[in-house]
């Protein structure tokens, strides 16, 4: 059997079209070397930046949300604190019952001093309790005054007070029919104190 002899056939003896298709073939194997090694990469890589740049943002979102949430929260709670104040000035100073129920009568005489009203005696009702706030009831009986002008801005006086003063009981009478101007009567006004035992649900009444 005769062996084969491959013929070597020179770049310049290789005709100008087998050329072309081989110079074209080889350009086509580098193009798609230098896409699948350099080109792809570069894509995916980008690609994970684009993701990760992504993530990044809505993480940097979700901790600005966080940051402005807590600001917010501080906020509400600076305002709480300070409403919270606000009713502590409000209330009738002393550490017991007993104590504040002096004190309110101290500011019940004081204002009847300022408006011409004469007390003729003071009653301390029973402590009730409010949840955290203790109500403290004080019982004035007003001597016969001419000045209903007078009685009037002490009422006012009562209900405008620094302190959280309410009228919850007013009984005035005109005892000489003759005179209506001249009234007298009773006056009950509840002041209120910081509970510092509660028991439970509060009670009203």
């Amino acid at each position: 059997m005769k062996a084969i002899k491959l013929k070597k056939v020179s770049w310049k003896k290789m005709r100008r079209e087998r050329r072309t298709v081989l110079v074209l073939f080889v350009l086509a194997v580098v193009l798609i070397l230098a896409y699948q090694l350099a080109l792809v990469p570069l894509v995916e890589s980008q690609r994970n930046v684009r993701q990760e740049l992504a993530l990044k943002k809505k993480l940097l979102n979700r901790y600005e949300d966080y940051i402005k949430s807590g600001r917010d929260m501080d906020e509400e709670l600076n305002q709480r604190v300070q409403q919270v104040e606000a009713i502590q000035a409000k209330l009738l100073p002393g550490e017991t019952p007993q104590i504040n129920a002096a004190n309110l009568q101290e500011i019940l005489r004081k204002l009847s001093e300022k408006n011409g009203i004469q007390i003729r005696s003071f009653r301390i009702g029973e402590p009730k309790e409010m949840n955290f706030y203790l109500r403290i009831p004080v019982t004035i009986e007003v001597m016969p005054t001419k000045s209903m002008a007078a009685l009037s801005y002490f009422l006012y006086d009562i209900e405008s007070d620094e302190k959280l003063l309410v009228i919850s009981d007013l009984d005035v009478t005109a005892p000489n029919m003759r005179n209506p101007t001249e009234v007298q009567g009773s006056v009950t006004v509840v002041g209120f104190t910081k509970n510092t035992h509660p028991k439970g649900k509060g009670k009203e009444g």
